[in-house]
């Protein structure tokens, strides 16, 4: 049996997409070994840790890369400014702002999110024994199915909604999506996807919808994945998959979608769980239902 564990980059990458808001180089989760946590340089005595160093220096490389000792120094002088600044606005009490203390709150809740989140993959790896046992299960009693989709796709909830709206009307499916449609090709194809495998589509809205969906029914709203706004058709299936072959036997691409697929499904359930338990309560709320975003609702509300 293979152990190769899954990348915990990319499972980041798909729970950020999914959930987090975007996160700036300063927000970074840092690595937390005796080494990075080493002290490179104090300023009044408060200390800048080799990590700061390395992220912030990471800044002024190409693609990030590790830093050399020219960027290091580059680093090094930005931070120093960047203390001494926030060394005089502490004195000052700005910190104390509720402006500032709010700014301050909402960079620490995408750095402690991220976080917990990478403690959780790397407790819960998803590894490619996992995903192997997981797809023979399915392979062999038959759970590997596909279905024929159409979809149009757009980036703007407003629009999305007044293109269901047409197809609420019996507007054809097929032209609007020639004529509105932004995915790539699809104005070529009627937004024509051809036979599509649920399982091993990367996002989990799209897929859970499709599987949600019978045959010649077409979604009522809009439907949020990665990707943007979706409107979605399925025109046959579900039949099984003729001969899906076996783990071994699927290319890295496709064991990559898997690992993703099951990441984004943990990740879900997670933040379902979680928010489930939470006392949620704000004139946010006042339109009823769950927060939008939230894992149970993603992809059904506007932004």
């Amino acid at each position: 049996m293979l152990q190769k564990k899954s990348s915990l980059s990319a499972i980041l990458a798909v729970a950020s997409l999914a959930f987090l808001a975007p996160v700036q180089a300063e927000q970074k989760v840092l690595p937390t070994t005796d080494a990075g946590l080493a002290v490179d340089v104090t300023v009044n005595g408060r200390p800048i840790s080799k990590n700061h160093i390395t992220l912030m220096g990471s800044n002024f490389t190409e693609n990030k890369k590790a830093p050399g000792p020219e960027a290091q120094a580059a680093a090094r002088a930005e931070l120093i400014t960047q203390e001494v600044l926030a060394q005089a606005a502490r004195k000052e009490g700005l910190d104390k702002k509720a402006a500032i203390a709010d700014q301050i709150a909402f960079q620490e809740r995408s750095i402690l999110s991220r976080a917990y989140l990478e403690d959780y993959f790397n407790r819960n790896p998803v590894t490619d024994d996992v995903l192997k046992t997981a797809y023979e299960f399915n392979r062999a009693n038959g759970k590997i199915i596909e279905y024929k989709v159409r979809h149009i796709l757009v980036n703007d909830y407003n629009k999305a909604v007044s293109l269901a709206s047409r197809l609420a009307k019996g507007e054809d499916f097929v032209n609007v999506a020639k004529t509105e449609t932004q995915d790539p090709g699809g104005q070529n194809t009627g937004g024509d996807l051809g036979w599509f495998r649920p399982d091993i589509f990367v996002d989990t809205n799209f897929a859970n919808t499709v599987i949600g969906l019978k045959k010649g029914e077409t979604t009522k709203e809009p439907v949020r994945s990665r990707f943007g706004w979706h409107l979605i058709k399925v025109e046959d299936g579900p039949r099984p998959v003729s001969n899906p072959g076996t783990f071994d036997q699927l290319d890295d691409t496709i064991k990559q979608s898997l690992r993703q697929r099951t990441a984004q499904t943990r990740l879900e359930a997670l933040t379902e769980s979680l928010t489930a338990k939470a006392k949620i309560a704000g004139p946010g709320l006042a339109g009823g239902g769950a927060p939008a975003g939230v894992a149970s609702t993603a992809g059904k509300r506007a932004p």
